[in-house]
């Protein structure tokens, strides 16, 4: 049996579909030891893999938590609170009236070309 522990080294910037939840179908690998394995090592290495059969992309394996979006948020920093209470007061000479007066101004002015139908 073939080895899958050697994944293809290339970098692939593969277009992933919208898949909703509830389409997903669920596979049971308890008993299947080499799609485990590669399941086990995509979800150790948090990287996505591109399964490929003679030269032709078929499926995309990632794991849950990259799928679902959830991202690593660093620990905040004393100089991260430090920046962020610098800030406070940034905007104390602004006129209001006028800024407000700006803003809808400038979401009067398209900034796109004309549509010929």
């Amino acid at each position: 049996m073939r080895s899958l522990s050697t994944a293809s080294e290339m970098s692939v910037n593969y277009p992933l579909p919208w898949v909703m939840a509830e389409e997903i179908q669920s596979i049971d690998v308890t008993h299947e030891p080499v799609l485990r394995d590669l399941a086990e090592k995509v979800r150790r290495t948090n990287v996505p893999h591109l399964l490929r059969s003679e030269g032709e992309d078929m499926v995309v394996m990632m794991p849950l938590h990259a799928a679902r979006g959830r991202s690593h948020r660093k620990d905040k920093t004393e100089a991260d609170y430090e920046s962020f209470r610098s800030a406070a007061g940034g905007w104390k000479d602004i006129e209001t009236d006028k800024l407000i007066e700006n803003i809808y101004e400038s979401r009067r002015i398209s900034a796109r070309p004309p549509i010929d139908l």
